[in-house]
């Protein structure tokens, strides 16, 4: 693979908006409460018997102090967080390192989104890099219904990523 890895990825994976999309960070909220912060509902925090914020302080998330408070705005106004992510050079490894794990509950455009920041920080970076094994999983079990959204560059490149830096079986590959 190109020792450049950001030049590869940028003429691979152009930017783009995340738009409606969900985000990791809202996706990891999903996980904790099956919900999204802009469903919060009365009837859902009276069951659980907390506030808004509760859902965020009560529940003990490991989160940065940035994203426990976008969380608990988000919580309050009930609406979708403000991140600060713009295209996927904006997506630091802490992010991932939080939030990769939910990548699952991703729409594949943000699946998209995210993959191209998911293998520049584990290329880049000597720290923990668990959250690429959650994105290949994702590539395993999702393949059929996301594959749509990358062309044949994107998906020549995840090919070549996947068998050079992952061993297994990986027959959902294409073969391009």
């Amino acid at each position: 693979m190109n020792t450049n890895i950001k030049e590869l990825l940028k003429k691979n994976f152009p930017t783009f908006q995340l738009s409606s999309n969900r985000s990791l960070f809202e996706c990891a909220f999903y996980d904790a409460h099956y919900r999204y912060f802009n469903q919060i509902d009365d009837d859902y925090l009276s069951a659980i018997e907390t506030s808004a914020e509760g859902l965020i302080l009560e529940y003990g998330f490991n989160w940065p102090e940035f994203y426990i408070q976008a969380g608990l705005e988000a919580a309050r106004s009930r609406s979708r967080p403000h991140e600060g992510i713009k295209t996927w050079k904006d997506v630091s490894y802490e992010y991932l390192y939080y939030f990769g794990e939910d990548c699952s509950y991703l729409s594949s455009e943000g699946f998209k989104f995210f993959f191209p920041a998911a293998v520049y920080h584990f290329l880049t970076t000597d720290q923990n890099k668990a959250y690429m094994d959650r994105f290949i999983f994702r590539f395993e079990s999702q393949w059929e219904k996301d594959n749509h959204v990358f062309n044949d560059a994107q998906k020549k490149f995840i090919s070549e990523f996947v068998k050079e830096h992952y061993k297994g079986d990986f027959s959902w590959i294409p073969t391009l």
